[in-house]
């Protein structure tokens, strides 16, 4: 073999090896860069200084290779994280969860009966239909105008459907301030506009809608305990004439929520100087009949938001009842159930499997999956109004009195829902990097009861998701 071709075989093992030699470097620097992303727990050494002025992270920096695959390993975290979480519950669960870089589902488009989650299609389907700034009316009229201040004939007090028409004592028992409808300003503009004496009767119109008290899908036991007063275009303090002075339990519902409304009517006008000869009772208000006054409720933004907030029964399936009038002209649960599907398919929600019952989520029939919960809470047009009303951990609504002392307070706002059968939590999580929408639905078979545990799992969830993402400070990395 001649010196040439020694040195030109010597000179293809240099081309070799330098054909090589970057690629075991790169791939030794990908290796390292993932046994450093795996070890989040430790803490790397850090690079000594080398002067004010050297850049934060140089454009040939390990620091700058490793941010993506420390958002990738924060990723792989949650999602094993989650399907740990969901393999501690019964079997009939859905988990949706979007975290903008990452969206985990576990059947997510399994019908689940939804308890009060179903107040978030209601919401969203009364916002859609009645918009968020339609005011309910509550007029009061008279067979003719006042003459020299007297109503000659009945004054009747006509509802609106406005289900937050109360008194100022009966909101007072939430342990937050409340919106609502004051009955006492509408008495007031009774007397501002000159009324001194009604020779009649104060006469409690409820036409609007139906006069179907409660649904006959609930069980009897939801009537006994008060889960809502009987339903009526005409209620005032939710229909009931005696409550504690604390706490949120009403105690005595009225036989007729119309009539029960004239005569608080009644008294609250003659608290203002206004005389009323026969008393007070129920019955239709004349067609056409000159108005005396009205008093216009909160927003429909603000309705939804204290129904959510509180997850008020009543309030619900008032405004399903508004829904169905709108759309169909027919105030009652079952025009309100049809109406509220419609609403929602035109505007493009895919109700596949869903089945709308009532508004409140109280009939064990409703339906709706994990998937449709995501996409109405994340409904452009309606989000924001939504999310605004949902309870805050620690803070408001239905949440007030949970996860006190932890991290979650003032970063979860959801809705909450429980049935013997049912637990959910819908809503939003304020995580470490960005908003965190989730939705959770737990279901059991009769006659097995959801357990408490399956109930403390929620501020399990709620951690993992202000946690992400759960990555490494790359900053102590070297450049």
């Amino acid at each position: 073999m001649t010196d040439s071709d020694d040195a030109a075989r010597a000179g293809g093992w240099w081309h070799r090896i330098l054909v090589v030699l970057p690629v075991v470097v790169l791939g030794a620097l990908v290796a390292a860069s993932l046994v450093m992303v795996d070890r989040l727990g430790e803490t790397p050494t850090a690079a000594p200084s080398l002067g004010a002025e050297r850049p934060s992270v140089p454009l040939i920096s390990v620091r700058r290779d490793l941010a993506p695959l420390a958002d990738e390993a924060a990723q792989r975290r949650l999602v094993g994280a989650l399907g740990a979480f969901v393999g501690t519950l019964p079997a009939d669960t859905c988990l949706t969860v979007d975290a903008g870089d990452v969206r985990f589902d576990h059947r997510a488009d399994d019908p689940q009966m939804p308890a009060s989650a179903t107040k978030v299609l209601t919401g969203v389907a009364a916002l859609i239909a009645l918009g968020e700034d339609f005011r309910y009316t509550t007029t009061v009229s008279a067979p003719a105008a006042p003459v020299d201040g007297v109503v000659v004939g009945d004054l009747h007090l006509i509802g609106g459907g406005d289900p937050l028409l109360a008194q100022a004592e009966y909101a007072a028992r939430y342990p937050t301030p409340q919106v609502f409808s004051d009955l006492r300003a509408l008495a007031a503009a009774v007397a501002a506009a000159g009324v001194v004496r009604v020779e009649g009767a104060v006469v409690g119109d409820e036409s609007r809608y139906d006069t179907e008290r409660y649904h006959p899908a609930w069980p009897p036991r939801f009537i006994t305990q008060n889960q809502t007063g009987p339903l009526s275009a005409l209620l005032v303090n939710d229909g009931f004439v005696e409550w504690p002075t604390t706490g949120l339990a009403p105690v005595e519902p009225a036989p007729d929520p119309a009539a029960h409304a004239a005569e608080v009517f009644r008294l609250l006008l003659e608290e203002r100087g206004v005389t009323v000869a026969a008393g007070s009772r129920a019955g239709p208000a004349p067609a056409g009949a000159p108005v005396v006054a009205e008093h216009r409720s909160p927003t429909m933004r603000e309705v939804v938001g204290q129904m959510l907030a509180e997850s008020d029964n009543a309030t619900a399936e008032l405004l399903l009842k508004e829904v169905g009038l709108q759309v169909s002209g027919s105030g009652s649960f079952a025009a309100g159930a049809a109406a509220a599907t419609q609403v929602l398919a035109e505007a493009g929600f895919d109700l596949e499997g869903t089945a709308v019952v009532d508004g409140s989520g109280l009939a064990s029939e409703n339906r709706l999956d994990c998937d449709l919960l995501m996409d109405l809470l994340e409904h452009p047009p309606t989000a924001d109004a939504v999310r605004e009303g949902l309870a805050v951990a620690g803070e408001t609504g239905t949440l007030a009195d949970r996860w006190q002392g932890t991290p979650l307070v003032g970063r979860v706002r959801a809705k909450t829902g429980t049935l013997n059968q049912a637990s959910a939590l819908a809503g939003v999580a304020a995580a470490d990097a960005a908003e965190v929408t989730f939705a959770l639905v737990v279901n059991v078979a009769e006659p097995a009861r959801i357990q408490l545990e399956t109930i403390a799992a929620q501020q399990r969830l709620a951690e993992l998701l202000i946690a992400h993402p759960d990555r490494p400070d790359l900053s102590a990395f070297a450049p």
